[in-house]
């Protein structure tokens, strides 16, 4: 019973995360699955469960977070479509082949995704005093579909949207204003979590009911963060997600070489 009170308030968390930032949340949430619930003296999650809960977690989040910042016209429909099309493709074939990868190799990649993610958002990235609305921006199509297949790729191994890395790609690559790119990250989040989430169920990946726990908790936390989310400047949303994204790289990258020492 502390276990699933323990997730459904690291539900909560993951969810405003979510809803606040455009992503998923399991940039956050894996590490706290990882280690919150050993240091509360309960059981150890497995990677493998930990990557089979956040697939149902991240899809879920995206969802509620959608709905929230779609209010406020923050979700571009093409770049949806186009950068959210490629990577559900590239994230079914990752997730399929996640089966026969090491939780070893899947902790390797999640580690090797947030550096360079972590990396991207420290970039110094100037904005104009405008607020523009989804409909609009414009993109380069084409560099958006070769981005989103690699990254959706990545995101089917490691069993989530991928929302931590794609954000940065859409700001510092694709040059998408910060809100625009955080609302669209949550409804593309929708599609290539989707496709993880088909990947991890057809082979039978899914703890369901430690999912549902969690995403009880997901659903509410989503929808408060995308609130605040609209209130709060640009700037300090990139720094938070830098951030966070930093710390969790550092932890991991420092599990990964303890256990290699």
């Amino acid at each position: 019973m502390t276990l699933y009170v323990t997730l459904f308030v690291l539900g909560l968390f993951g969810g405003f995360v979510s809803g606040l930032l455009g992503i998923g949340g399991g940039i956050i949430m894996v590490p706290l699955l990882l280690y919150v619930p050993p240091a509360l003296g309960e059981i150890a999650l497995g990677m493998k469960t930990i990557a089979g809960i956040t697939a149902v977690q991240s899809f879920v989040g995206a969802v509620s977070g959608a709905f929230g910042h779609h209010r406020y016209q923050r979700i571009s429909k093409p770049l949806v479509y186009s950068l959210g099309g490629s990577m559900a493709l590239g994230a079914l074939g990752g997730s399929i082949a996640s089966l026969y990868i090491s939780a070893e190799v899947i902790l390797f990649v999640f580690a090797a995704m947030a550096l360079v993610a972590a990396f991207m958002m420290l970039i110094p990235k100037a904005e104009g005093n405008g607020d523009p609305l989804g409909h609009e921006i414009s993109f380069n199509r084409s560099l958006t579909m070769i981005c989103g297949v690699v990254l959706g790729t990545l995101s089917g191994i490691i069993g989530q949207g991928g929302a931590f890395l794609f954000i940065p790609v859409m700001i510092y690559i694709l040059h998408i204003p910060t809100r625009v790119a955080i609302g669209s990250a949550l409804a593309i989040g929708i599609l290539s979590s989707i496709a993880v989430l088909v990947g991890r169920i057809g082979t039978n990946q899914i703890p369901y009911l430690l999912s549902i726990i969690l995403t009880i908790g997901v659903i509410i936390g989503a929808q408060l963060g995308s609130i605040v989310s609209q209130r709060t400047p640009r700037l300090f949303l990139r720094r938070v997600l830098a951030v966070l994204i930093s710390i969790s790289a550092i932890k991991i990258w420092y599990e990964l070489l303890a256990n290699h020492l």
